[in-house]
């Protein structure tokens, strides 16, 4: 199966598997956290689709069947080369190399029946308890022999999905050398991570994905989560869940499906911790690793021998993670000296936008190696200019884009990571005076033409962004093509700074807007917040979803292009209590729902509102209608209070009522009327609308 067609298999799985853990919570008694694997879901779908998928799993089971009685488990301990690829975008899934030994420790202690509360483990179970003599150890040489400390990090937006992408973003290292683990931001809901039964990987794929607070037990992880890994290793070591290949637990047929091992007693599954639960007919091994019961202590004598029979198989190369040769190659066998790496140079600063006198706190990111001597910080335009702390914070008084630089050196090498433009600082004077429109036409977008200190800044996510265009002889207008981008990819504008020069005063914003949808995906959305301080720390005060941004619906193969009928105008205001001083920047941020394009222009920023009368724009709106009993009134105008008044058919007047709620809950007025026509009134200071509702019954 090719990465594509997977990872449209497991994005149509988000819905299911958000059902069914919704009804989970009802179904059963769970503890305060929940989790899921995907594995399962996975590996019956690569059943269905890839024939040589089930000759590998013949094979395996035939080894198996004929080995595992004479694979003994004896003082040997089988290592795993192990490297984990963190996968992130600066957020907080950038966890540390302390949280990844973590994890490690954590496995080893699972895996070895080292925990400190292996005591509690029911005394039915005590005796089959096993010590798995599985060993694994971060990698200290990677594939062309170069030093590790058996952790890579890779920069990439594919965190926020997971799946195939983010092992894209950071190759995988030879499977047949190495576990290969990859940490993200995020998963399809419902699930924790997933791994691959041996010999049902696509190619590069082979391994086992995992939230970030779900490796080790400190960090953002905890003691709860630790032993997460160790179920995802289960998997790739051939164990199924203790009710089968399954992803449902709970349900009574399970009782007829087998885990293919002799001590593990038959179950429905748990997902609550009842360590006397019985539920097929003999009492459960509720404590097993590869339950979901957040209480797991023990892997089973049977799953031991079963890992340790398929770490003597060639099928997915499992039996040269353990050879010598190997754990020389990769650095892990006992004899080893650990040498010295180089140090990889990275940062990031908590603000990259602000006006004069502004201060930015500096994080030190380096990594790759567990010995620094020292690192040496060069802030342009920064006071200080250069510094030799860890995490320094830089004051910068005057206007300009300046240039980072962080080197990092130890004994072994010196690394630089040279960040230019990296901070961008405005003269609050420089800003554009009210009535002002953003018309896109300047000749050097982003820059503006002819005012060297305001721009438009973006922040690029995926693999489109905002970029400005030309649009029939109408002239030039940003727009933005996400039917190229990933759902949920956010990519902002900042427009130019404008300076506001009475504070008490209402700022009516209007602009155009063409978009072309296809389809039934949600579609995109639109968001517009302001800053009062060049950029920096924005606050949100306008969302416009997809069904009220939509001009035609399109083909998703070519890209839309608006005719002049398609463009619409949309406005909000900002109110006097969202203006402090008199700087105002406004940034526009759209996130990606599979739509085709979307087209803004003429961004008109005025003290008094363009629009005579709030019932030439459709600022109000009455739902649902026809109503049966429910009605809610949405005010999209944002007035500070506006007047109600519901009339009767013969124009009498039966209630008003003055509210500054946004949406206004009228059920209550009109459910007990009789079925017929009322008239809705909505009164602001901007103009009157009038709504007709049909009330049916």
């Amino acid at each position: 199966m090719v990465f594509n067609e997977l990872n449209d298999f497991i994005m149509k799985r988000i819905f299911l598997l958000f059902v069914f853990v919704y009804l989970s919570f009802f179904v059963f008694a769970q503890e305060d956290e929940s989790w899921y694997c995907l594995t399962d879901e996975i590996y019956q779908e690569i059943l269905r689709t890839n024939p040589d998928v089930v000759k590998e799993r013949a094979m395996l089971k035939e080894f198996i069947d004929n080995n595992i009685n004479n694979i003994q488990k004896s003082g040997e301990t089988y290592i795993i080369p192990v490297v984990f690829h963190v996968v992130h975008n600066y957020g907080e899934e950038n966890i540390t190399y302390e949280q990844i030994q973590s994890a490690v420790d954590f496995m080893n202690k699972d895996f070895n029946h080292l925990r400190h509360d292996t005591a509690a483990i029911v005394e039915a179970f005590k005796p089959i308890a096993a010590n798995c003599n599985i060993e694994f150890r971060l990698a200290r040489k990677d594939p062309y022999g170069n030093c590790t400390m058996g952790v890579t990090r890779t920069v990439s937006e594919t965190t926020y999905r997971g799946g195939e992408q983010a092992k894209e973003a950071a190759p995988t290292w030879p499977p047949e050398k190495y576990l290969n683990i990859w940490v993200v931001n995020s998963l399809p809901s419902g699930a924790a991570g997933w791994s691959y039964y041996p010999g049902t990987a696509p190619y590069g794929s082979d391994g086992v994905i995992l939230l970030h607070d779900y490796v080790g037990t400190i960090g953002t992880s905890s003691f709860t989560h630790g032993s997460t890994l160790t179920h995802e290793v289960g998997h790739y070591l051939n164990l199924a869940h203790p009710w089968g290949s399954t992803n449902e637990p709970g349900v009574l047929s399970n009782c007829d499906i087998d885990d293919g091992i002799e001590d593990t007693p038959n179950t429905i599954g748990h997902t609550s911790c009842v360590l006397s639960a019985v539920t097929c007919g003999s009492l459960d091994n509720v404590q097993n690793f590869m339950e979901y019961s957040y209480c797991t202590k023990m892997f089973s004598n049977g799953q031991a021998d079963m890992m340790r029979t398929v770490l003597n198989s060639e099928v997915a190369d499992r039996n040269n993670l353990i050879t010598e040769e190997n754990l020389i190659a990769t650095g892990t066998n006992n004899d080893y000296i650990p040498e010295l790496c180089s140090p990889v140079a990275d940062f990031t600063g908590n603000k990259k936008l602000g006006c004069e006198g502004f201060t930015v706190q500096y994080n030190n990111l380096t990594h790759g190696t567990n010995q620094v001597d020292a690192i040496n910080w060069t802030f342009q335009g920064g006071m200080p200019e250069m510094s030799y702390d860890e995490n320094p914070s830089v004051f910068y008084e005057l206007k300009g884009e300046y240039y980072v630089e962080l080197t990092a050196e130890n004994s072994v090498e010196t690394n630089t990571k040279k960040a230019p433009n990296y901070v961008r600082v405005y003269d609050k004077q420089d800003a554009y005076l009210l009535p002002y429109t953003v018309s896109f036409e300047t000749n050097d977008f982003p820059k503006i033409t002819g005012n060297a200190n305001n721009d438009f800044y973006l922040e690029k996510a995926g693999s489109e962004n905002w970029e400005q265009t030309s649009y029939g002889s109408e002239g030039k207008a940003i727009r933005i093509i996400n039917k190229r981008n990933e759902i949920g990819t956010k990519n902002r504008i900042y427009l130019p700074n404008l300076k506001i020069t009475d504070t008490q005063k209402r700022i009516y914003v209007s602009y155009k807007a063409a978009y072309g949808k296809f389809g039934t995906a949600a579609g995109d959305r639109l968001k517009f917040y302001i800053s009062n301080s060049c950029g920096d720390s924005v606050r949100i005060v306008d969302v416009i979803s997809s069904s009220k941004l939509i001009s035609t619906y399109t083909s998703s193969y070519s890209t839309y292009v608006p005719t002049s009928s398609h463009w619409k105008t949309h406005s909000f205001v900002i109110e006097p209590n969202l203006l402090n001083g008199e700087n105002l920047r406004v940034m526009i941020e759209v996130e990606a729902g599979e739509g085709n394009a979307l087209y803004i222009d003429e961004i008109n920023f005025s003290y008094t509102s363009n629009i005579d009368k709030i019932q030439n724009a459709n600022f109000v709106s009455v739902f649902p209608n026809p109503t049966n009993g429910s009605l809610f009134i949405e005010n999209q105008w944002q007035a500070t209070e506006f007047t109600i008044q519901i009339f009767d058919a013969m124009g009498k007047l039966f209630f008003e009522t003055r509210t500054s709620n946004k949406i206004y809950d009228a059920s209550s007025i009109i459910k007990n009327k009789p079925s017929g026509l009322y008239l809705v009134k909505i009164k602001t200071e901007n103009g009157e609308k009038i709504i007709k509702v049909n009330k049916t019954k």
